[in-house]
């Protein structure tokens, strides 16, 4: 039975409500609100925003000024009937998208998949729209429908991807115009986790997902292209552990977790069209769920960092050269226990910065040590 009607915030931007309950933000990620590790996002202004799904909507922490330590939030911005998750990425023109799924009354299914996007830190995020539902004569086969994801490609497109086990993974795109093209088919029935898509600079557009028995991995080389399949580089995968980053002009870098527990690496080589990839441990073991990740210098070398919830129940940090996953990562724990997944950003500053939520929902943040070589933190500071 379809609940819920469509929301007002179609009608306009969406109204922040203050005050919202810690005890609400940390139970909606014990239940897994935020699929990603990919929550904290730098402005175009150089403030940072965190962002929280909650069953009523989207919670925001916003940076008063690039590197400072005052914050506005925790803020509520509603979403009517919706399921309580969402999807968040980041395009190279710094706005960020917001990916969920809505109960309508006449949605097929009574579902439809909905999109919102922050187009100023501190201002109100866009009215949620509508993208349909890839299924719109098929009620049982739309009510099945998962979890959608969204990526913005350097030309300004913005790409939807949705799966539905054993019908396969959709996807459709709004090009750099605004028009809206039909849902396509990118096969593969038995995918049944959202995908992680991941835009490079090129223009190019990867994504990953997870199946029962292994990992789907498709790209879409050009503007105009269909997305195509490139293999199933692993048949060894721990379902709804899987994120990606560009490591490199058009070089992205999957990470998942390997049934025995460890963090693998994946990217495919740039021999030639279809070319194999590959993989590479990374250690990790007893950590959970994706890993967070970004690129940056750490003492003039490009790093990459990855976050992870450790085995303790708190963040860990590990890096390693980029595209360097043969020297090895070291995972060294970082932070005091946290709900759902610490996550990792770079400052207006040029600071690596980890996230976390502390068990009564409060959001905490370390920075970068700059007074020491190699990769160090400050100590962890409340905000909001």
């Amino acid at each position: 039975m379809a609940r819920g009607r469509r929301t007002t915030a179609d009608r306009g931007f969406a109204t922040a409500v203050r005050g919202v309950p810690g005890s609400s933000i940390a139970e909606a990620l014990r239940e897994g609100a935020t699929p990603t590790a990919r929550w904290l996002f730098l402005g175009k202004d150089g403030r940072l925003s965190a962002y929280c799904p909650v069953p009523e909507g989207i919670v925001r922490w916003t940076e008063s000024a690039p590197g400072s330590t005052e914050w506005t939030g925790p803020e509520l911005f509603r979403v009517d009937g919706w399921t309580g998750r969402a999807f968040l990425s980041q395009g190279s023109d710094g706005l960020v998208y917001f990916a969920g799924m809505r109960h309508r009354d006449g949605a097929p299914g009574g579902r439809e998949i909905v999109l919102a996007t922050q187009f100023q830190t501190g201002r109100p995020l866009s009215s949620w729209r509508s993208v349909g539902n890839p299924f719109p004569d098929d009620a049982y086969t739309a009510e099945r429908l998962g979890e959608p994801s969204v990526a913005a490609d350097a030309s300004g497109a913005l790409h939807v991807f949705v799966h539905c086990f054993g019908h396969g993974v959709r996807a459709r795109r709004r090009d750099p115009g605004g028009m809206w093209g039909p849902w396509t088919d990118m096969g593969n029935r038995w995918v049944r986790t959202p995908l992680a898509p991941v835009a490079t600079s090129l223009g190019s557009v990867q994504a990953l997902a997870t199946f029962k028995d292994g990992v789907v991995h498709w790209a879409r080389e050009a503007p105009g292209e269909d997305f195509r399949l490139l293999g199933r580089p692993s048949g060894h995968v721990v379902e709804l552990t899987h994120t990606g980053c560009e490591t490199g002009r058009g070089s992205v870098t999957f990470f998942w977790r390997h049934p025995a527990g460890a963090v693998v690496a994946y990217r495919r080589q740039q021999g030639g069209q279809g070319a194999p990839g590959a993989l590479t441990s990374l250690g990790g073991d007893g950590g959970e769920g994706p890993v967070g990740v970004v690129r940056h210098p750490i003492n003039g070398y490009d790093c990459t960092v990855l976050v992870q919830r450790g085995a303790h129940g708190g963040p860990e940090v590990a890096a390693y050269p980029t595209e360097g996953e043969h020297y090895g990562a070291w995972w060294a724990p970082v932070g005091e226990p946290c709900v759902g997944l610490p996550s990792v950003q770079v400052d207006g500053m040029g600071r690596i910065v980890l996230a976390m939520i502390r068990p009564d929902g409060s959001l905490w943040l370390s920075r970068q040590s700059m007074l020491d070589r190699g990769l160090s933190f400050e100590a962890w500071r409340g905000v909001g």
